[in-house]
């Protein structure tokens, strides 16, 4: 009888010892649907991915950042969020040095599907979860689009915990009205009213976000025809002036450029209808470039009101900057800021 009682102790200590332990963890199943587990109240976190660190200021978390991608870092980053002057850059993130992240006391990292980086953090103690993917595994279509975006931030709160989960409630009610309110009046445009739209993103203006990026679903949703939906490479690619002018643009975005000039001061160019029509416009710029960050549903709101500003001329891009910029960040920005933004300049204006 003794011995049963003994036994019957043990279970019952194993058991309540397996829960506190349980307690203090928490189950995340990231977006490659791999189930990972982490401390639930984690105080080192590593923002890898280029929009991760932008996604962790948007859900009130910074404090907990041991380490940031060097794309986190600019000028807009370091008046809005102060503090990530004084984290870590780390250098080659997909490829990193493990002793380094390590010696962060770093708990778990956002990453990209890879395996085999996955497996070296691992082996180090820190958890990886996917929030991002290679370039050549986009989303598909535009549902698929708008879910990624969605599950991105719900991923990232789950992780934070905290008042990071009531945050994205918040944003997920923004981006779902917005997103709503959009598409409900886009649907019903006629073949002829849909422009054809190029959206340039380097130097030269020939390398260009190409199927399956993030532009070529705002463009959708926003009633437009992407141009570069059929190039042969996903995200990024390269396309020939020639092909540009088969092509033949209505409007132009450049996104990732300090001004149109190179455009619409090219002779090369000066034949397209966009440039004609001065139909080439500057996509604003922020705490991350907005094509590849949660400001993407700013970037919506703005290529909708360039595409159709009939439509959606009670759209007023400088309220919904000052709001998201308050509501999201805590940020009270300026006037004069919101003005840098929209003209895809920092915040000392140049």
């Amino acid at each position: 009888m003794k011995k049963i009682f003994k036994a019957v102790g043990i279970l019952c200590f194993s058991v309540i010892l397996s829960s506190l332990l349980y307690a203090n963890e928490t189950e995340v199943i990231d977006l490659a649907g791999r189930k990972v587990t982490i401390p639930k109240e984690s105080k080192k976190v590593l923002a890898l991915t280029g929009p991760s660190f932008e996604k962790i200021l948007m859900l009130g978390e910074t404090e907990k950042i041991v380490g940031v991608a060097p794309s986190a870092v600019n000028n807009w980053s370091k008046i809005v969020s102060p503090n990530i002057k004084n984290i870590p850059i780390i250098k080659n993130p997909k490829t990193p040095n493990v002793e380094e992240l390590m010696s962060l006391g770093a708990e778990y990292a956002f990453y990209w599907n890879l395996p085999e980086s996955i497996d070296k953090l691992k082996q180090v103690g820190i958890e990886a979860i996917v929030t991002q993917f290679p370039s050549n595994d986009n989303p598909k279509t535009i549902e698929e689009f708008i879910k990624f975006q969605k599950d991105e931030v719900r991923v990232t709160a789950q992780a934070l915990g905290g008042e990071a989960l009531e945050k994205e409630k918040l944003w997920n009610k923004y981006f779902d009205s917005k997103v709503d309110m959009i598409l409900s009046r886009t649907k019903n445009l006629k073949p002829e009213e849909i422009p054809n739209v190029y959206y340039a993103r380097s130097d030269e203006g020939l390398v260009c976000f190409s199927k399956n990026s993030y532009p070529q679903f705002l463009v959708e949703i926003a009633g437009g025809n992407y141009l570069a939906k059929d190039t042969l490479k996903e995200m990024n690619d390269t396309v020939t002036i020639e092909k540009i002018i088969s092509w033949n643009p209505d409007v132009i975005f450049t996104g990732r450029l300090k001004s149109t000039g190179i455009i619409t001061d090219n002779p090369s160019w000066s034949g397209l209808k966009a440039v004609q029509n001065n139909r080439v416009y500057l996509c604003p710029t922020g705490i991350k470039d907005w094509d590849y960050s949660s400001e993407n549903i700013l970037l919506l709101q703005y290529i909708a009101k360039m595409l159709h500003p009939e439509l959606f001329k009670d759209i007023d891009m400088k309220k919904e900057i000052k709001y998201y910029y308050n509501t999201f960040y805590g940020y009270d920005i300026s006037d004069e800021n919101i003005e840098n933004i929209l003209n895809h300049k920092d915040p000392s204006g140049k």
